[in-house]
């Protein structure tokens, strides 16, 4: 809902009403949208752009592209990307959600692989992971880095509202 001064208006991001709480991290939801849950990309598009990109030099187009590498690099990193998973997570939000280090991407990934589900990057966000894995499988997947890499006891802030507390 709106809340602040008449200066200036500030919206309040809307919770979840049905779920309190996440069940795995004991968080509020935060409600988003709207998503689309369509595919993202017309894959014979794809495929010809990058079909086209890859043309020797006498047939590619009259005007060569100065950008051709990262275009092909885009449309590869597209053209592998789960086209049925809308969603993605990012692997530093939700070790920040927990306050443990970042496992390495290819770790993360082969660990959700090793589970039996699909999993593949995100073209937009490289430290994205789209999979059909459940929310279960992932934070799971979490806990377990954690136990070989416990978080440190307590953050920057935690460590300044304790010296604050011995000063008193």
């Amino acid at each position: 809902g709106l809340y602040g001064s008449n200066k200036r208006n500030v919206y309040q991001p809307a919770r979840a009403p049905l779920f309190p709480q996440c069940e795995e991290t004991g968080g509020p939801f935060k409600v988003a949208g709207p998503a689309w849950l369509g595919p993202l990309h017309d894959v014979d598009v794809v495929e010809g752009a990058a079909e086209r990109l890859e043309l020797p030099k006498g047939k590619a187009t009259v005007h060569p592209l100065k950008t051709k590498d990262r275009i092909h690099g885009l449309l590869t990193s597209v053209s592998e990307e789960l086209p049925d998973v809308p969603l993605y997570y990012k692997l530093p939000e939700l070790c920040h959600t927990v306050h443990c280090l970042c496992p390495p991407m290819l770790e993360f990934r082969a660990a959700i692989a090793n589970a039996g589900y699909r999993v593949s990057s995100y073209h937009k966000e490289p430290q994205a992971v789209k999979t059909d894995a459940p929310n279960r499988v992932i934070w799971d997947i979490i806990r377990e880095w954690c136990k070989k890499h416990p978080p440190k006891e307590g953050g920057k802030k935690a460590r300044k509202k304790k010296e604050r507390k011995q000063k008193q």
